[in-house]
């Protein structure tokens, strides 16, 4: 009697979660971001580093020794801290003023 009791219980909690799960996937997400905006906003920051690497091999070609292709490098890694600082305090993803709302688990 247990059994049939709890087997009820669990079908019925399935019935009804299966439209909840259906009903939450096909609508914008709660901050109102669309699947375009997402998008949208990941090909620029993918340009802004296709340009970035551009810049480096510009600098790397014209590098007329080590010493000036170690320059480009190390002008290179910095503004990809930079930009990766600039994530971490807020003005990346998921922080205040985002228009890409954090990964949903």
């Amino acid at each position: 009697m247990k059994k049939a009791v709890t087997a009820v219980a669990a079908l019925l909690t399935l019935a009804l979660s299966v439209p909840a799960f259906a009903i939450e996937g096909s609508q914008p997400t709660e901050t109102g971001i669309t699947f375009e905006q997402i998008k949208a906003n990941h090909l620029k920051k993918l340009d802004d580093r296709i340009v970035s690497l551009q810049q480096e091999k510009t600098c790397v070609q014209a590098a007329k020794d080590q010493a000036d292709m170690m320059a480009c490098r190390s002008k290179h890694r910095d503004e990809m801290k930079e930009r990766r600082d600039d994530m971490r305090k807020g003005k990346g993803r998921g922080g205040p003023g985002s228009q890409v709302p954090p990964p949903v688990n």
